[in-house]
């Protein structure tokens, strides 16, 4: 029972570290992307916000560009 009990604990750490990857096309996107403060978010940050305007999107059965979404929620593009 309890070699089952690691297996599941391993199982589900595997799983969580897979997730916290950001992919590479995410790391090129937010080269582009910053702040309010001037500063560039970090990978997990900008991920978050994408999440959540992906989301938004969703509730709102919209498609489009996410690009006013990010603006609003304090991300600009770098000129």
């Amino acid at each position: 029972m309890r070699g089952v009990a690691v297996f599941i604990l391993l199982g589900l750490a595997a799983c969580a570290a897979s997730d916290a990857v950001a992919p590479a096309s995410a790391s090129t996107e937010v080269r582009g992307w910053q702040e309010a403060s001037g500063k560039p978010p970090s990978p997990v940050e900008f991920a978050a916000v994408v999440a959540a305007c992906q989301d938004r999107a969703k509730s709102a059965g919209k498609n489009g560009p996410i690009d006013i979404c990010l603006a609003d929620l304090g991300l600009r593009r770098v000129q």
